[in-house]
């Protein structure tokens, strides 16, 4: 209560005003009394406020406590209002506390009013925290409604013999059930069968009162589909006893699936470096084996019997190279040689192709979108891609069904795009979509499809490089894939491949060379220094050099040639040399041998070259170049139009 009470009396006999006051005084109420009997005047301090309590007398003159009463609940509805009257009938008086007022004191019994006042702004004090309390109460769960209905988390309210009993919009729409349908629902039903034990022990500690443990599971939707979920179920109730329980659980199944890419990526790089470091050396080896059984080829007729022998080692070569290549364009290490190409004919020709070996009982769709932009793209891997997909779709197909493909221009958002080199690939992407309606694929499988050698099919019918070889191709364009299908339900490959509008065109890599069927220039003296870190490759080239008539000096890396090259006062003819060097690269080197000898000639030999600071070099210096295993005739053709240019020059 305030220290001094500020009364507003409305009052118009001046003695019965002082007899009031002095009653107040005497009983210790300290007060500041202002009496007024004009209404209007009445009706500006209440409006000005600042009292505690209003008294009036039941009958004034030109107004009674009725009109007072009502002006009071229209400006100051909370204040106190005591009548304070000779006379006042019960009925009367009942009437007027319905109305409002607060309590009524006889003007005979005056002693009671400081006491009706003390009880008056107790209670008013009262009703002010209640209200207040209220008020917060009301406050308090309008914002836990807001969370609870705005918020993105599944919140849900669970008794304690497992029924659903209130779910917010985020958890009503996960359910498919309408908030009073809820009731019908186990909890237990949210996750799938095989989760349901472990779940039920989560939800059985948090009703005995157990502290809450985040975990993770699985939600299933009513159109049956799974999303992964984290969260925990906490006990609510009094007086330590558990009335119900309060899930909290949140959405993470983009998360997750986002890790999952992150570390398929990841180990899909690994898997790619490994396998571009096996193709390397692999390739190394089947040159020495290339070369050898051409060298013994030499030595004997056709009709001996070792001809056909090793003609039969030179043709597995070939086949072991191809599988070589298929590594090499997974792991992104494959030269390449972008151009503008149409999608629409790209698709085309591959479909006339393709109609000849996916066979009757498969039916080909497809659909181009008009005015599509070009991609930048090698001709020959896009064909390959393609082909590696049909093959696959084929092949998901054994009783027949339906391949479609279709290709159109979509955009996405920087955050959407999932290509190696975001940066360079803008937002503007050619989707080569190729669906079949064959057997599908479980989760399981579709984590390992694009490793290399992975097959689901019999063992003799697939490498195992055909999808891995469409992951490598595709990264090397700067795209990505996306794959869905479902066991019996097929698949859907898409190809997302950066427009060429938007995509600079990547330098293109020296062409390797294509040598004539003529028979191999000789030497005649002519000195080479072979630069090659393979010992095997290195000797079986001088060999096949040396045999041909060049003077040949061979080195094991760069700096050894480098060093060849410098005691010879680079007085070598032409230098052939591997692009990747253990220590260091060809290019270097070749760039110093060139300050020795600027009139010096080379040509470079690699399993796997792709666009950037190498191959640039390699045009800079205006040299050759050769894919491994490179045959014989073919280097030495190499050699001759190499020295041939020299002349002319």
């Amino acid at each position: 209560m305030a220290d001094n009470v500020k009364i507003l009396y409305a009052e118009d006999t001046p003695s019965d005003a002082e007899l009031t006051r002095h009653e107040l005084t005497r009983q210790g109420l300290a007060h500041e009394c202002t009496v007024s009997a004009d209404l209007a005047e009445i009706e500006g301090l209440l409006k000005g406020g600042g009292f505690d309590i209003f008294l009036s007398d039941f009958a004034l003159k030109k107004f009674d406590a009725e009109d007072l009463l009502e002006l009071r609940n229209r400006l100051a509805p909370g204040l106190p209002f005591i009548i304070v009257t000779g006379t006042l009938p019960d009925e009367q008086a009942v009437e007027l506390l319905r109305s409002g007022a607060t309590d009524y004191v006889i003007k005979d019994r005056l002693s009671r009013l400081p006491t009706a006042i003390i009880r008056a702004l107790a209670e008013r004090q009262e009703r002010l925290k209640l209200d207040r309390a209220r008020r917060d109460t009301e406050e308090s769960e309008a914002r836990y409604r807001e969370l609870f209905e705005c918020s993105t988390d599944l919140l849900f309210l669970v008794s304690l013999d497992g029924a659903i009993t209130i779910g917010n919009p985020a958890f009503t729409a996960l359910a498919g059930r309408a908030p009073a349908e809820l009731a019908a629902l186990r909890v237990e039903a949210l996750v799938p069968a095989a989760e349901r034990e472990r779940f039920s022990a989560r939800v059985a500690a948090a009703a005995a009162g157990e502290p809450p443990a985040q975990f993770e599971t699985a939600f299933v939707s009513a159109a049956g589909k799974e999303m992964a979920v984290q969260g925990a179920f906490y006990p609510r109730g009094a007086g330590g006893r558990v009335l119900y329980l309060q899930g909290i659980f949140r959405d993470i199944t983009e998360q997750r699936a986002l890790e999952t890419q992150f570390r398929q990526a990841q180990k899909m790089e690994a898997v790619g470096r490994l396998a571009g470091g096996i193709a390397h050396d692999f390739n190394n080896i089947l040159g020495a084996i290339e070369g050898y059984a051409t060298l013994g080829m030499r030595k004997l007729s056709e009709t001996d019997p070792l001809w056909g022998d090793l003609g039969e080692i030179r043709r597995a070569v070939v086949k072991a190279s191809a599988l070589t290549k298929q590594l090499l364009a997974f792991s992104r290490k494959q030269a390449i040689r972008k151009e503008p190409l149409c999608p629409d004919a790209l698709i085309e020709n591959l479909r006339n192709m393709v109609k000849r070996i996916i066979g009757e009982n498969i039916e080909l769709k497809t659909e181009v979108a008009p005015g599509l932009p070009q991609l930048m793209a090698d001709a020959g891997q896009m064909d390959q891609l393609l082909l590696n997909l049909f093959l696959n779709a084929r092949d998901a197909m054994p009783g027949g069904g339906t391949i479609g493909v279709r290709a159109e221009a979509v955009k996405r958002e920087p955050y959407e795009v999932r290509s190696p080199n975001p940066e360079t690939a803008g937002t503007l992407f050619i989707r080569i979509r190729v669906a079949d309606t064959g057997t599908g694929m479980s989760p399981q499988v579709m984590e390992h499809i694009f490793e290399p050698f992975f097959s689901t099919k019999e063992k003799g019918k697939g490498t195992g490089l055909g999808l891995s070889t469409v992951y490598g191709i595709t990264r090397q364009h700067n795209g990505w894939l996306e794959v869905k299908s479902s066991e019996g339900k097929g698949s859907e490959f898409s190809v997302f491949l950066p427009a060429g509008a938007l995509t600079p065109a990547t330098p293109a890599a020296p062409r390797p060379e294509s040598p004539p069927a003529a028979p191999a220039a000789h030497g005649h003296g002519v000195s080479v220094l072979i630069v090659e870190d393979d010992e095997d490759l290195r000797r079986m080239a001088a060999k096949a050099l040396a045999a041909a008539g060049y003077t040949v000096t061979g080195a094991a890396g760069a700096v050894e040639g480098l060093s060849l090259f410098k005691a010879a006062g680079g007085a070598f003819d032409l230098v052939f040399a591997d692009v990747v060097l253990k220590d260091g690269t060809a290019t270097e080197m070749a760039a110093a041998m060139r300050e020795l000898n600027p009139g010096a000639r080379f040509i470079f030999a690699s399993g796997y070259v792709q666009p950037g600071p190498v191959m640039d070099a390699i045009e800079r210096l205006g040299c050759r170049f050769m894919i491994k295993p490179y045959a014989i005739d073919a280097l030495l053709a190499a050699i001759s139009a190499c020295l041939k240019d020299l002349k002319k020059t």
